[in-house]
């Protein structure tokens, strides 16, 4: 009778697994949408109306523009492979500084595989000439709203590394990824 109900049990357990990942690989149920991505600054300006501290909540020092990249990993172990693989989205980004100098305000419109986004949040100096002179890196952090139904929010972090050319995907000193690895998690609204 024990090895009837361990066989059961053994049977029913597998049935489970094997239906929990159909449930997964189909999406349903789905509540986190999670890009991983490289970011590439095409243009950078003095502040224009669109970066007016009304909206924005500080008073800017730069405008940005910035394109979003697919980017490939090795499934065996997540390295990188590939940074520029495909557009998928862009930022047009207003930056100001705070009272703290290793702080920066930043506001955010854009879009990411499509669903538009507005991001306010901050970006912080990490380290200055490391791990070469003239680099300098950040992280930051962002707050998503202004998302499109069924999404309720989400966030985007950053690590990023700019070199003294400001644009494009070549770096000075040379053989560094700029401007900014991006994780973006968007929630969605659970259905009944």
């Amino acid at each position: 009778m024990r090895f009837a109900g361990l066989v059961l049990s053994v049977i029913a357990g597998a049935l489970l697994f094997s239906h929990a990942r159909a449930w997964a690989q189909t999406g349903e149920g789905e509540v986190e949408e999670i890009y991983v991505a490289r970011t590439l600054r095409v243009s950078r300006v003095v502040p224009s109306d669109y970066c007016a501290p009304t909206k924005t909540g500080f008073a800017p020092a730069l405008e940005d523009r910035l394109v979003i990249k697919s980017i490939t990993t090795r499934p065996e172990n997540g390295r990188m492979t590939a940074t520029n693989d495909k557009d998928i989205g862009d930022m047009h980004v207003c930056i100001g500084q705070a009272m703290d100098p290793t702080l920066l305000g930043t506001y955010s419109e854009g879009h990411i595989a499509g669903i538009p986004y507005v991001g306010v949040g901050d970006c912080r100096l990490v380290r200055g000439n490391q791990p070469e002179e003239g680099l300098l890196t950040h992280r930051c952090w962002l707050s998503l709203s202004g998302l499109p139904e069924p999404y309720v929010g989400g966030f985007l972090v950053s690590s990023s590394l700019y070199s003294r050319t400001p644009f494009g995907t070549e770096t000075s000193p040379p053989g560094y990824n700029q401007a900014a690895f991006i994780l973006v998690r968007l929630w969605k609204r659970r259905q009944p």
